[in-house]
């Protein structure tokens, strides 16, 4: 059951594939087949399978996982199903066809949910990572303003002291202008907009 893509009612080819994932190469397809253990020799995938390749297209695509991120994604859940099938005790199933269908759907639905927040974590992670990286470069320049601005402000020389230093180091200020002297054009017209703010 695929959330992103119709299941095909038919056989399909490689070419096919390839067509519907929009890929110039058959090597990813055969990478992406091989981590849900599919391997063809004769080219043709039924929809079964390519209802999970469309997993891992969707995930490697529209998520930006690589292809070891979704193997070790991969490997969470199995790991997860297989602890929770140890855990459960037996079903004695009196009507065994609808219970079967409820069972299923519900599984389908829950293995559903449980890819999308394990993504959607992996994701948040990414993203909190990068965001406190950019959070730490953002306050030390900010800092090494307001050292500077102080410097000048008390009429001492320019001379970056220990604390500048370290901060400099951290931000290689020579592959960078992130803590070039602001001119004195931008030191008025941020002063201007200080005094605006209150």
């Amino acid at each position: 059951m695929s959330d992103f893509k119709p299941t095909p009612e038919t056989n399909m080819t490689t070419t096919q594939l390839l067509d519907r994932y929009q890929l110039h190469d058959a090597n990813a397809l055969k990478t992406w087949a091989s981590l849900h253990g599919i391997y063809k020799q004769d080219g043709l995938f039924t929809p079964s399978e390519v209802d999970l390749i469309d997993h891992v297209h969707h995930h490697v695509y529209n998520l930006g996982m690589t292809v070891d991120e979704y193997q070790n994604f991969l490997n969470r859940r199995l790991n997860r199903v297989q602890s929770s099938v140890e855990a459960e005790p037996p079903i004695v199933q009196q009507n065994p066809v609808p219970d079967e269908i409820t069972t299923e759907a519900s599984q389908a639905l829950e293995s559903l949910m449980e890819q999308y927040s394990e993504a959607i974590e992996l994701m948040g992670e990414r993203i909190a990572d990068h965001f406190i990286d950019e959070l730490d470069l953002s306050v030390m320049r900010h800092l090494a303003k307001k050292v500077k601005e102080r410097q000048l402000l008390n009429g001492q020389a320019t001379k970056p002291n220990r604390f500048l230093r370290t901060i400099q180091a951290v931000l290689k200020p020579k592959n960078s202008p992130l803590l070039a002297s602001p001119s004195p054009e931008e030191t008025t017209v941020q002063m201007e907009s200080n005094h605006r703010l209150g």
